[in-house]
């Protein structure tokens, strides 16, 4: 099942944000899988409302929350913490206000609604085993507030919204993008029903902080840091990881993948420079994840995470259609 709306893709040049983020990643992604199966449709976004105030505070301080629905100068000021987009003397950086066509409020209710989708595409995984949206992935959120281009965590959003319910009851979430799933960490590292791994360049992220007691240095349940150069060992390191979840923690009732394309060599974000995979070796990752979880009958649920530049579709495009390609019911994957 894959989940996408047009509506969703959180274009950052209207909001003035010039991070090197390509607004249509995700609708080439989208125009890709159509063209392999001209059967794919928009998702309705009547069937799955945004995220409100309340499902936000089972997982983050209703200070942070209160801001997020706040004024607009609270608003302002959580979009700018979170998008790093103030250096540290008070200075614009990667923010031009003059060229902002939409206010913070509209990009707030996107993501907002992006958040909704990772919950409601986790969801439908309970029920057809593999589910992908094409969006969300906000691991860096914590609970007192935003950070790396992070608004809120729709991650852990999303499996406290299906425990709530009783539909799960423990969770593995997989992280593979560049940077440390530090937000996810930090809002689960008391939850033994979540366990969470994360393979990550070792240097370069948390950035701004050499301080060990600072929240984004909180341990995942599993922490695999892979230095630059050490990219022909990424694979195994992979493997032994998932072996060892398999083996020391609950069997997971879901698995949400955090499928960051952002370590591939051509991404343009600066801070993803100190791991470079090749996008067979990439490939190569998402299909041992999908194999892994499918051979164990376990549902899987991916979000896209960071992704930075003009080739990173292409990344998301080459997994999905090793999916669709895999699955006798490729021409009935839609996103109604």
């Amino acid at each position: 099942m894959i989940f996408y709306h047009p509506d969703c893709d959180l274009r950052f040049s209207q909001y003035g944000i010039e991070i090197p983020i390509e607004d249509d990643r995700a609708a080439k992604v989208f125009d890709f899988l159509q063209r392999l199966n001209p059967q794919l449709t928009f998702a309705s976004l009547d069937l799955y409302p945004p995220l409100t105030r309340q499902q936000l505070m089972l997982v983050h301080d209703k200070t942070y929350v209160d801001k997020l629905f706040g004024n607009v100068e609270q608003l302002e000021k959580a979009f700018l913490v979170s998008y790093e987009l103030q250096d540290i003397n008070g200075n614009y950086h990667r923010y031009n206000p003059a060229t902002r066509k939409n206010d913070f409020f509209h990009a707030r209710n996107i993501i907002l609604q992006q958040a909704s989708l990772t919950f409601f595409s986790s969801k439908k995984s309970l029920e057809t085993g593999f589910s992908y949206f094409l969006g969300g992935g906000m691991h860096h959120a914590m609970s007192f507030g935003g950070r790396g281009f992070c608004l809120i965590n729709d991650i852990v959003i999303a499996v406290k919204l299906l425990q709530k319910e009783k539909l799960i009851k423990n969770v593995w979430v997989v992280d593979v993008d560049v940077h440390k799933g530090d937000g996810t960490a930090e809002l689960t590292h008391n939850d033994p029903s979540i366990t969470t791994l994360s393979i990550h360049m070792k240097n370069g992220w948390p950035l701004n902080s050499g301080n060990p007691n600072d929240p984004w240095f909180i341990p995942s349940t599993i922490d695999i840091g892979i230095e630059k150069g050490q990219e022909a060992q990424y694979l195994d390191q992979l493997k032994n990881a998932l072996l060892t979840c398999e083996k020391q923690y609950p069997k997971a009732d879901l698995v949400i993948i955090v499928n960051g394309a952002d370590p591939y060599e051509f991404d343009e974000l600066e801070s993803s420079s100190e791991l470079n995979l090749t996008k067979e070796q990439l490939l190569e990752r998402d299909k041992f994840i999908y194999q892994f979880f499918n051979d164990r009958k376990i549902p899987q649920s991916y979000v896209m995470a960071g992704g930075y530049g003009k080739k990173s579709w292409e990344i998301y495009a080459q997994f999905l259609e090793f999916v669709g390609q895999s699955s006798p019911e490729w021409s009935k994957i839609s996103s109604r």
